[in-house]
């Protein structure tokens, strides 16, 4: 996954989506070693578009969730 990731580009890209005008707190998360969504591309856009901060797992990659389900409920 990790070389799919590296030598491939997404042609399935989302775009940019229409989020409602509501104050609902929002949370996002990534692994430190994400290699589809990485922090340093994710920040920019959490930070423009939610006006929240990204929070970084360490030692996660793309399935945080999976690898360290610990702390994502910590973060809820």
């Amino acid at each position: 996954m990790t070389l799919v990731a590296r030598h491939s580009t997404s042609s399935g890209a989302p775009g940019t989506a229409e989020l409602p005008s509501r104050t609902v707190p929002r949370l996002v998360a990534t692994g430190a070693h994400d290699t589809f969504l990485p922090p340093r591309r994710l920040y920019p856009v959490v930070h423009a578009t939610l006006d929240t901060e990204l929070h970084v797992i360490p030692d996660a990659g793309h399935l945080v969730v999976e690898e360290h389900p610990g702390q994502v409920a910590a973060l809820v």
